[in-house]
C-alpha cells in the first residue's frame, strides 16, 4: 500500500490555476455562440481567447519554474511525552523559514489512524526569516503504539498558481495509555485524601489489624487484649498496642479480553472502561502496601501476565504492560483461566475477575469460580451495560416497545439469578455501570482491607 506522500503529487496545479483554465473553457464556449449570433465579431473574440491562454500558459510556465523549489524551509513537531485514551491534548508544530521569499502555506500533519485531530489544516504565511506555531487539539480512540509521519506542507508558487508537497521534520513515536489521569491526580495526596477524592469514606477501625504499629496510651473504646501490661507498668499509665491493616497482600486481576468486552458505553468500550478501573484500584492498593498482578485470558496475542508486583514503580510497570492491550473476538474460556491461575499463582490471593457476564456463561463460570475459590478470595467485577438500564426506564408507546422491554427485563432477571448463585457460594460480586467501575472496586477493596479479610 502507497504512503500518503506518494499518493500526492510533487508540484500539482492549485485551485486557482483550475478555476483559470474552467473560465477559458467557459470562453470558448461562448466564443461559439458568438459566431452564430455576432458573425462579424467571432474573429476578434476568438483571437482574444488564443491570446489568454497563451499568457496563461505562459504565466503558469513561469510561475512553475520560480515556484518548483522552496528552500530554507523547516519544520518540527511537539508531543506529550505519552497520551491518555479519550483526552484531548495539544500537539504544536513550529514552521520556519529561512528562504528568500515569502511562503504562503497549507498545513496538515500525518496522523496514526488511532488518534483523531481538529482545526487541520491550517494556512499559514512566513516571511523571510519568520517562524509560526500551529497548536490543534488531539484525541486519542485507541490504545497502543502511535507514530507519526512527517509534516505535510502544500507550498503555492509566487502567483499562486501550483502548490508544491513537501514533507518536514521526522516521524515521531508516542504511546497512547488508559486514562491514568485520575491516578495522577492521586499520586500527591494520602490514601485518606485518596479516598476522599473518590468520593469512599474511610471507616475507622482501631486495633484490630494483624500487624503491629506502635504503642500508644490507652483510649475509650480500646480493647483488653491491646492492653500491653509491661509498658504499662513501666509507664505508670495504661498503654495500648495500635495495629495496623496487614500489608504485602497480593491481588491478581484476571481481565476478560473476549468478545463482549467490546461493547461500548459512551465514546469508550467496556474493555477501556474495565482497564481505567483496573489501574486506579491497582494504585490504591499498591499505596497500601499491596502486590497487585494480571493476567489477562481470551487475548488475540495469547495469555498477558504480569506476576504480582509492589512498590513506587508498580503502577508504571502495570501501566507499560496493558496500554497495548485489546479485546479481541474469542469468547472469554473461564475454566481454562481458572487452571491457569492455580498454576501460576500457589500464594493465597484476592483474585478479582472483570468481565461482562450473560446468563448462558453460569455452568462454566460457577466452576470456575468454585475451583478458584479452594485457594483464593474471590471476586467478581461485571459491567452492567447502560443501554440496558435506560431501556427499562423508556416509556412503551406501542406493542415493539412492549416487547423490548419485556425481553430486557427477562435478560436482566436471568442475569441478576447467576449474580446471586455467586453470592450464595461466598464470591464477592461488584456490579456497575462501567464510568462508575472505578469507584465500586476501590469501595471494594477498601471494605475488605478493613475487615482484615485481605
Amino acid at each position: 500500500m502507497k504512503s500518503a506522500a506518494a499518493l500526492i503529487p510533487h508540484t500539482r496545479p492549485s485551485r486557482r490555476l483550475v478555476r483559470l483554465l474552467g473560465y477559458w473553457c467557459l470562453a470558448a464556449l461562448l466564443i461559439s455562440a458568438a459566431r452564430i449570433w455576432l458573425p462579424q465579431a467571432a474573429g476578434a473574440v476568438a483571437a482574444g481567447w488564443w491570446t489568454a491562454g497563451a499568457l496563461l500558459l505562459g504565466a503558469a510556465l513561469l510561475d512553475w519554474l520560480t515556484g518548483r523549489r522552496v528552500a530554507g524551509l523547516d519544520g518540527q513537531r511537539s508531543l506529550p511525552g505519552n497520551l491518555a485514551l479519550g483526552v484531548e491534548n495539544r500537539v504544536r508544530l513550529l514552521l520556519r523559514n529561512d528562504g528568500a521569499r515569502r511562503l504562503r502555506l497549507t498545513v496538515c500533519d500525518r496522523l496514526p489512524q488511532q488518534l483523531q485531530a481538529r482545526e487541520l489544516p491550517r494556512d499559514a504565511q512566513l516571511d523571510p526569516e519568520q517562524e509560526v506555531r500551529i497548536d490543534y487539539p488531539l484525541v486519542p480512540r485507541r490504545r497502543g503504539h502511535a507514530v507519526f509521519g512527517p509534516i505535510e506542507v502544500l507550498a503555492a508558487s509566487p502567483w499562486g498558481l501550483w502548490q508544491k508537497h513537501l514533507t518536514l521534520g521526522r516521524a515521531d513515536a508516542v504511546k497512547v495509555y488508559p486514562n491514568f489521569l485520575g491516578i495522577s491526580s492521586l499520586q500527591s495526596l494520602s490514601t485518606e485524601q485518596s479516598l476522599r477524592f473518590l468520593g469512599l469514606h474511610q471507616q475507622q477501625r482501631r486495633g484490630e489489624g494483624m500487624d503491629f504499629r506502635q504503642l500508644r496510651e490507652y483510649r475509650e473504646g480500646d480493647s483488653q487484649r491491646q492492653i500491653d501490661w509491661r509498658a504499662s507498668a513501666r509507664m505508670h499509665k495504661l498503654i495500648s498496642r495500635e495495629y495496623q491493616d496487614e500489608r504485602d497482600q497480593e491481588i491478581v486481576y484476571m481481565l476478560d479480553c473476549g468478545r463482549r468486552m467490546r461493547a461500548k458505553d459512551g465514546e469508550l468500550s467496556h474493555f477501556d472502561h474495565a482497564l481505567n478501573a483496573l489501574l486506579l484500584s491497582a494504585y490504591v492498593a499498591i499505596k497500601q502496601g499491596d502486590a497487585v498482578g494480571l493476567q489477562a485470558f481470551a487475548h488475540p496475542g495469547g495469555a498477558g501476565r504480569l506476576p504480582p508486583v509492589k512498590g513506587e514503580s508498580a503502577i508504571n510497570l502495570l501501566l507499560n504492560h496493558v496500554y497495548d492491550l485489546h479485546s479481541g473476538t474469542a469468547s472469554a474460556d473461564f475454566s481454562g483461566a481458572a487452571q491457569q491461575m492455580l498454576a501460576d499463582h500457589s500464594r493465597r490471593a484476592l483474585v478479582i475477575l472483570v468481565t461482562n457476564l450473560r446468563d448462558e456463561d453460569s455452568d462454566e463460570l460457577l466452576a470456575a469460580v468454585q475451583l478458584l475459590s479452594r485457594r483464593h478470595l474471590v471476586m467478581v467485577a461485571c459491567l452492567r451495560e447502560s443501554a440496558l438500564d435506560d431501556l427499562t426506564q423508556r416509556p412503551v408507546a406501542g406493542f415493539g416497545d412492549a416487547v423490548e422491554l419485556a425481553a430486557t427485563r427477562d435478560f436482566l432477571d436471568r442475569r441478576g439469578r447467576l449474580l446471586q448463585q455467586l453470592r450464595a457460594r461466598n464470591v464477592l460480586v461488584v456490579d456497575s455501570a462501567p464510568d462508575k467501575l472505578h469507584m465500586a472496586l476501590v469501595e471494594s477493596y477498601w471494605q475488605l482491607k478493613r475487615s482484615g479479610r485481605i
